[in-house]
């Protein structure tokens, strides 16, 4: 299969691009190609064709930043999308869309795909317009799309300010990690599962278009998280807690995956305490 594939420096797309490699499909990178204003763009021509799939996965996913430089975050998303379905178009290649939560504060949890969308900052506004634009497109113009909203997916990379990214950090250091709010849960996914998601999504015969929920299926407090992981780490680490919520926080996004798991026969297979240990020990 040839396979063009955007974001490859990032946690998800780092890890979608191995296992692409180690299963001998050709990977093209695409990144280059999709940093450009589609407006102007003028090397058409020297786009990859006759690819089978576009995963899309390259954005600007800082939602702090977001909110610093909201007009960038916006404008890099969406034309870095645009020139994604351009590629894609190009090569009559099937699509795949990594969305994110854009569910504001759920009115009812667990959070399935009826549930309607709201924008909560930046980041998630532009991918709601994101896929937006991804369904008007394929729509147009024939392209099978899938479009995953994915709920917290992690893995071994560290990046600061996400939960089990400061966990791991401070097992690794042996420092402390401060809760500034032991209350919100979330669903986590490890990347491995992830990652055989993805796989089956192109190696299964898609004709139609569709969106779907990714996550575990059981949501976990900030509190557990860490605990859990000082559980498996032998205590190598210390909490402090603080009562210090976020405005307008989410207290609870568990999400419903019965349409995922149904449509391409996928299940996740680690649970957080699995993830935890994969990554600790």
């Amino acid at each position: 299969m040839k396979i063009g594939i955007t974001g490859y420096r990032g946690t998800i797309g780092k890890s979608i691009l191995k296992v692409l490699k180690s299963k001998n499909c050709k990977v093209f990178l695409l990144d280059d190609y999709t940093r450009f204003d589609p407006l102007t763009i003028s090397n058409e021509k020297e786009f990859p064709n006759n690819l089978d799939w576009v995963l899309h996965f390259g954005a600007k996913t800082s939602i702090e930043k977001s909110f610093q430089n909201s007009f960038y975050t916006y404008s890099n998303n969406l034309s870095s999308t645009v020139l994604a379905l351009k590629i894609a178009y190009n090569s009559n290649a099937r699509f795949l869309y990594m969305s994110s939560y854009v569910y504001g504060n759920p009115r009812y949890i667990p959070i399935d795909e009826m549930h309607p969308v709201k924008s909560s900052n930046p980041y998630m506004g532009s991918k709601i317009l994101g896929e937006k634009i991804c369904l008007d497109f394929c729509e147009q113009f024939d392209i099978p799309l899938v479009i995953l909203r994915g709920f917290n997916i992690y893995g071994s990379d560290i990046v600061n300010g996400r939960l089990i990214s400061d966990t791991l950090k401070a097992v690794f250091e042996k420092t402390s990690i401060v809760l500034n709010d032991p209350i919100p849960k979330r669903d986590y996914l490890y990347y491995k599962d992830f990652n055989s998601l993805v796989l089956k999504i192109i190696t299964k015969k898609l004709s139609r278009t569709g969106t779907y929920n990714v996550g575990y299926g059981k949501s976990y407090s900030n509190i557990e998280v860490v605990e859990l992981a000082q559980r498996i780490s032998n205590n190598v680490f210390k909490i402090k807690i603080k009562q210090n919520p976020r405005p307008n926080d989410i207290i609870d996004c568990s999400v419903n995956n019965n349409l995922v798991k149904k449509t391409f026969s996928w299940k996740p297979k680690y649970s957080l305490s699995d993830g935890l240990k994969e990554l600790i020990k």
